[in-house]
């Protein structure tokens, strides 16, 4: 933005509802930076980012199966975890729509909010009582939902009027933010140290329509891409929440992996990788309905089944044994993103249950125990992992994967 002005899609995602890349794209905006100034942000609901005179491409096969769309539309952009292919997908569907040209893609999630509101030292919107903080402001968004601001409609109440207003916060949200930063009344390197830790957390991720400018980022681990590496085992659990619904905001997940190699060394290794998620809020009598639907309030949608559409972004070429815990049909194996291999599966998860999805698999004949070495990278917007490792004759080891991967070897 120092020669010319350049313009960034922002796309607000809401990770209590997690999407390839993150969470659900709530909302979207249009940053203009100029001379190394923010000289416009203008921001909207991601629902109003579509045409119904412009044509659309099909949705992907488990996108229509799972989230009942025929057609890929801004929203759902998202769908892919490799923010490079997404981001293109979301620029492509957004410049069609709004006649805008895009130089790149920056996504934001509800805990990059949290570090940034508490680093510009708390704002004020009219109409809420109280000063937005680092530690209120999920709460704040949730209630603003609810009771969208400048009109008394409610989901119970004037039900279109509210769900035309349910994300007016958005725009007044980011507003006070930025006349935040225009007043310079806060601690710079304390908003540095924040932009960092979320950037590392990937609660924060750019691509760029920058090639120079990308390689930096993808080094630091801040360009959203699933990162393989030649050679390497890899390891990358996605999940997505196609049961519109936020029970993201409470679900945990942990992971075991275990890869053996055969007594005489000649053949593959097998691995297993055992995901078991815990939803911790028990709803007695609760019927599980995919049906697209909003609550009494933002928590009504925690309270919720969970529907989950899992893959697992292996190395290329590895072979699919089995898969415990998901639907029979919907397990697959296919190429994936970024010359990887993905497997894939559903399963639909009650409230105040433990649900365990197990695959087996073989890898590559070029991954051998002398000299393994391990990537494995968490889903942005998923919050730490919990990994606990078994890799060959090695010790078992418990590692926390809070950043963007963990790089590990037997060495």
């Amino acid at each position: 933005g120092m020669r010319k002005p350049v313009t960034y899609l922002i796309l607000f995602q809401n990770n209590h509802e997690l999407r390839g890349t993150g969470g659900f794209i709530s909302a979207a905006g249009a940053l203009t930076v100029s001379r190394g100034q923010i000289a416009d942000l203008v921001t909207e609901n991601a629902y109003d980012v579509f045409s119904d005179t412009l044509e659309y491409a099909a949705a992907p096969d488990a996108m229509q199966k799972y989230l009942k769309s025929k057609i890929l539309v801004f929203r759902d952009a998202n769908w892919s975890p490799d923010l490079p292919t997404s981001g293109r997908t979301a620029i492509q569907l957004y410049e069609q729509v709004r006649d805008a040209e895009i130089d790149g893609v920056v996504t934001v999630d509800l805990n990059a909010v949290e570090l940034i509101v508490d680093a510009l030292g708390g704002i004020e919107i009219e109409g809420v009582d109280e000063v937005i903080t680092g530690a209120n402001v999920v709460d704040i968004i949730k209630e603003l939902w609810g009771n969208p601001l400048d009109t008394d409609a409610t989901t119970n109440s004037n039900w279109s009027e509210w769900y035309d207003s349910r994300k007016d916060f958005v725009p007044v949200l980011a507003g006070a933010m930025l006349d935040r930063l225009e007043t310079r009344d806060f601690n710079l390197m304390g908003l540095v140290s924040a932009g960092t830790k979320a950037l590392d957390e990937r609660s924060i991720q750019i691509w760029l329509d920058n090639p120079q400018a990308m390689t930096q980022f993808s080094a630091m681990g801040w360009d959203g891409a699933l990162h393989p590496a030649d050679g390497a085992d890899y390891l990358a659990l996605v999940d997505t929440n196609v049961g519109f619904n936020k029970v993201n905001a409470v679900v945990t997940r942990e992971m075991r992996y275990t890869v053996t190699w055969p007594e005489d060394g000649d053949g593959p290794a097998q691995a297993t990788a055992k995901i078991t998620y815990a939803h911790p809020v028990a709803v007695p009598g609760h019927v599980c309905d995919d049906t697209p639907r909003y609550g009494d309030t933002y928590d009504d949608m925690i309270e919720r089944c969970y529907f989950d559409y899992v893959r697992l972004y292996v190395p290329r070429n590895s072979r699919l044994i089995s898969v415990d815990g998901v639907e029979e049909d919907s397990i697959s194996s296919r190429r994936g993103e970024a010359r990887t291999q993905v497997f894939t599966g559903y399963f639909i998860m009650r409230p105040g249950s433990v649900r365990t999805v197990t695959f087996t698999y073989e890898l590559p004949e070029n991954i051998t125990e002398e000299g393994y070495r391990l990537i494995a990278q968490r889903q942005s917007g998923s919050g730490p992992l919990p990994l606990r490792l078994q890799i060959g004759d090695s010790p078992q080891e418990r590692v926390f994967i809070e950043g963007n991967w963990l790089d590990w070897s037997n060495e």
